[in-house]
């Protein structure tokens, strides 16, 4: 623009965004089915699926220290010996 041309007062006028459809009384939402990587996922209700290597090093690990102490392994004394969190180490034992 150059100084000789006046400025407009206001920005141009756009275009109202079309309403979203309305879905009426009668009609049922749809579903969508769960992707096949998720539904495929096997996990128990009380916690994250884990990686199998995590839970191989965790099974040997707990089956030596009953072998050794004849008691299961704590999730406090795995977490230890395996260096992660407790609630890591818990939800390990869970699934072992």
């Amino acid at each position: 623009m150059s100084a000789s041309e006046p400025v407009p007062d206001e920005a141009p006028a756009q275009a109202p965004p079309a309403p979203a459809p309305v879905a009426s009384p009668t009609e049922e939402p749809q579903t969508v089915p769960a992707p096949a990587a998720v539904a495929q996922t096997a996990r128990p209700a009380s916690g994250p699926a884990l990686p199998a290597a995590l839970l191989d090093a965790a099974r040997r690990i707990a089956d030596t220290h009953r072998a050794e102490h004849g008691t299961p392994i704590t999730a406090a004394h795995l977490g230890t010996r395996m260096g992660i969190a407790l609630p890591v180490a818990t939800a390990t034992l869970a699934q072992l």
